[in-house]
């Protein structure tokens, strides 16, 4: 590559891009095909690293490749909310607070004849609300010595403990959205669908892992039920119903000897408003959340997505990683309290 190709980088003031966001590649040296550093530039051309670098190209896309792989894997619900596009960009780490305001209904409209009668004005009033935003990371290390003896027998590097780094930060996250994290940030909580406190809340009569199949009507009642709650504050869908790891197997049943073919997932997916059915790993055993996929009711705030960053340590013996992400899910009520959540729950 010409010289003139090559930009000169390093300092703190390469942390940042000028989004606000941690560029990562900044934190992501590596040695290309003649041993020498660099990192990928913003426009994706190699920049000229200041620091040493360790990994090689094929060996960052092998991390990368696994840390993507497993988040897609268990960011259930976030996934969810991203493939909706129910998020919201915060522009920077700076912002520790995500805001947003709750706006109340207005009176009906006036009906006359001539459409030039003075109609009743109104204002809608106003809530602001916010969360606070945090971290979810996980860190690893790779010793030099291990790393390059895999080289001189020609494997490639050892993903275990990103993959492991990346599930661990993953389900941090997916706690977050389905039971809050423990942050507190001015008198601000952090709360997930089944703690929030203008959710709708269904007590469950009975466990469906103890139904037979005969009894698989009760499912059906209960779904129905939540249903009925969300339109009675006024959300009538699309929704998710999120079920607990634990009641799998009750899905994928039949559901009756009436219904040859049909397990209770399809039946429960051919009530009105429902999209979809999703199994959920960190949702709570015996818990249910019925959420409506609009943005008056949920959005991701994300101040930086899942990402992997590098720094040497020990003399540059030891390469340290961080499996990170900046985001928090922002779940919603209208200015009179109504929310598109309802938790099913076991009976107190």
């Amino acid at each position: 590559m010409p010289r003139s190709d090559i930009a000169q980088v390093g300092g703190a003031s390469g942390v940042l891009g000028t989004s606000g966001r941690l560029d990562v590649n900044r934190h992501r040296p590596y040695l290309n095909q003649d041993g020498q550093p660099r990192i990928v530039g913003n426009d994706g051309r190699p920049l000229v690293a200041n620091d040493g670098a360790l990994l090689r190209y094929n060996e960052w896309k092998d991390i990368d490749t696994e840390v993507v792989k497993v988040a897609t894997d268990r960011l259930v619900g976030i996934r969810d909310l991203q493939a909706a596009g129910l998020t919201h960009n915060l522009g920077s780490l700076g912002i520790t607070l995500s805001q947003w305001e709750e706006e109340s209904d207005m009176t009906g409209a006036d009906v006359s004849m001539s459409g030039i009668t003075d109609g009743e004005e109104d204002t809608p009033a106003w809530n602001l609300r916010d969360v606070p935003v945090p971290i979810f990371h996980k860190d690893f290390s790779v010793n030099i010595r291990r790393l390059e003896a895999s080289r001189m027998v020609g494997e490639s590097i050892d993903v275990t403990a990103a993959s492991i780094a990346s599930r661990r930060v993953s389900e941090k996250s997916e706690d977050m959205l389905f039971g809050g994290a423990p942050i507190v940030v001015e008198g601000k909580k952090l709360y997930g669908y089944t703690n929030m406190p203008g959710r709708t809340q269904i007590d469950l009569g009975t466990n469906w892992d103890t139904l037979t199949q005969a009894q698989n009507a009760t499912i059906l009642d209960d779904v129905q039920s939540m249903l009925q709650a969300a339109r009675d504050d006024k959300h009538h869908g699309p929704f998710v119903l999120y079920v607990p790891r634990g009641y799998e197997y009750k899905l994928d049943e039949d559901f009756n000897v009436n219904y040859p073919g049909v397990t209770v997932r399809e039946r429960l997916e051919k009530l009105g408003g429902i999209s979809r059915v999703q199994v959920a790993d960190r949702l709570p055993a015996h818990n249910l959340a019925l959420v409506q996929m609009s943005r008056d009711t949920v959005d991701l705030a994300i101040a930086q997505p899942i990402a992997t960053v590098q720094w040497s340590t020990k003399g540059g013996m030891v390469e340290n990683f961080k499996v990170m992400a900046c985001w928090a899910a922002r779940l919603k009520s209208d200015y009179d309290g109504r929310s598109g959540i309802v938790h099913l729950r076991p009976a107190p």
